[in-house]
Parts: C-alpha cells; structure tokens; sequence
C-alpha cells in the first residue's frame, strides 16, 4: 500500500544537457514545447548537421510518481520509485503525510514489536523497518532534551543517547539493523519523540538483517501484558524507592522530570538499559 498522496504523471528531459532535469506534463504543457517541432534545431545541443526530424532525438519521456501535497514537486521516475517510501507503508513516517493525515500522535499499531528495554519496530514486507522508543519510555521521560546518535549507518545495534532531566540515557536497540538513515529532524526538535513515539519521533530506518533483528522481541498480546506488568512495576519503584511513604496511585506523565538525578539514573538502569527478558518478565 503506497502513500493517498501519491501521484503520477508523465514528464520528459533531454538527455543531451549536462543535467538531467524532469519537466512534468501538464495543462499547456502536454506537447513537449519546442522539443517536439522543428524549432528542436535552433536549440545549442543539437548538430547543425543532424538528420532533420519531427521532433528532437534527445527528447525522452518517463512515467513518474510525485507527492501531490508537497509544497516542492520532486519527480521520481517509476524505475526508481521502489527506493521511495512513498510506495510502501514508509509514508506513514513522513512529515507531509503526519501533518496533513493524521493530527493526532499515534498510537501503538498491532504488528509492531517491542524490545524488553521499550524499542519498537516496524517490519514492511520488502524489509524496511522502522525503529523508535514506545510510549511507555515516553511516558516515563515526559520530555527529551537532547538526541545525540552514536550510530547512523551500516549494519549494526542502532544507539542512540537520550537526555532526560539532565541525565544522559545511552541505549541500543538489542539486534543489528542495516541502517539506511536516522530522524535527523530529532537533534534540533528532541521533544518529537515523547510527543508522538509512534509516529514523527521515529529514530532509525534500515533494512532487517534475516534470522536476527527480530529474534527476542515481542508482540500482540504478549506485548500488552508485558506493557501492563512494566506499568505495574514502575509503579511499585516509585513508590517504595524514590517517593516512599506517599499515598499511592499510578505515576503522573513525566515522573523522571521530578525525581533527583540519582533516581533518573536508577530509572534508566532499571528499565531501559536492560537487552534481556527477565524472569520476572
């Protein structure tokens, strides 16, 4: 399934300039201009010597795909279109499409997988995945100061190094990825990732290395009763460690932005620095 916003079109370009730029057919300009007369023969890159025909031999003309929404129209020819996201569920991580289709920060879909120290991916069909941190960190952190990558390509265990309430919070996600490219968007606008974790927050996307980035990670059911039992378990520190002798009650949205640095530390230590299940899990 492709992007609503995906268009197509036909357009053509010379071949014979330096650069090839794509001009899109359209109202007034469907008949190739003077590329497709006689006048093609006042044109500097055609030989004066060269065979007169109807129409120059340099034009050409390509089926393309474009975002019919964008304010800056960027031509991909089909044969390129499969390294598009437009063309798979990709689009959902695009700027354009979060702004205009879906105004609201997401919610966790049920075929992504989630990691014991609160990773999720996302797995297309053609391999494309997608990686983030789920609500429940997001929650927990309330707002992210600062995102610093420590990893942005190649194959390897995505990192990346979040601050929260001053404390620095190095995590990995637990499987090697072959990463194509990070949200580079994160580094100046960090709040992103706590404000929408499923959607614009988004941290790294890559290709799945077989029979390895998924292994140990769960989903469906499995993860909404380990969603549930962390919940449970943050609770139960707060409450005996870091605000002992308080009434009770679920944590409020952000707790590690009210809690000494310390305690952030211990946060992270024990929730998300962690690669294993535990027994308890």
């Amino acid at each position: 399934m492709g992007c609503p916003f995906l268009k197509e079109g036909r357009a053509r370009y010379c071949h014979a300039a330096p650069v090839r730029k794509l001009i899109l057919d359209g109202p007034g300009a469907a008949d190739g201009g003077k590329c497709a007369s006689a006048a093609y023969r006042k044109c500097e890159l055609v030989a004066q010597d060269a065979p007169e025909e109807k129409r120059c031999p340099h034009l050409e003309e390509v089926r393309v795909q474009y975002c019919g929404v964008s304010s800056i129209t960027k031509l991909v020819p089909f044969s390129d279109s499969e390294l598009s996201s437009c063309t798979s569920n990709s689009y959902r991580y695009c700027d354009t499409y979060l702004a205009l289709a879906r105004p609201h920060p997401s919610t966790p879909d049920g075929q992504l997988m989630f990691s014991p120290n609160h990773f999720w991916l996302d797995r297309e069909e053609n391999g494309m995945c997608h990686i983030g941190i789920d609500g429940f960190l997001a929650e927990v952190a309330g707002n992210i100061d600062g995102v610093t990558y420590a990893t942005a390509h190649g194959t390897h265990c995505p990192a990346v190094a979040i601050t929260v309430n001053g404390v620095e919070w190095p995590m990995s996600f637990p499987n090697p990825v072959m990463i194509q490219r990070v949200n580079s968007r994160l580094r100046s606008d960090p709040a992103r990732v706590t404000a929408d974790p499923y959607g614009a927050g988004w941290l790294f996307e890559g290709y799945e290395v077989p029979e390895r980035t998924r292994a140990g990670l769960v989903s469906g059911k499995q993860a909404e009763a380990w969603q549930a039992e962390e919940r449970v378990r943050l609770e139960r520190e707060i409450h005996e460690t870091h605000a002992p002798g308080c009434d009770g009650g679920a944590p409020v949205r952000g707790v590690a932005q009210l809690l000494p640095r310390q305690h952030v530390v211990c946060l992270f230590q024990h929730f998300f620095s962690k690669h294993g299940w535990t027994a308890e899990e």
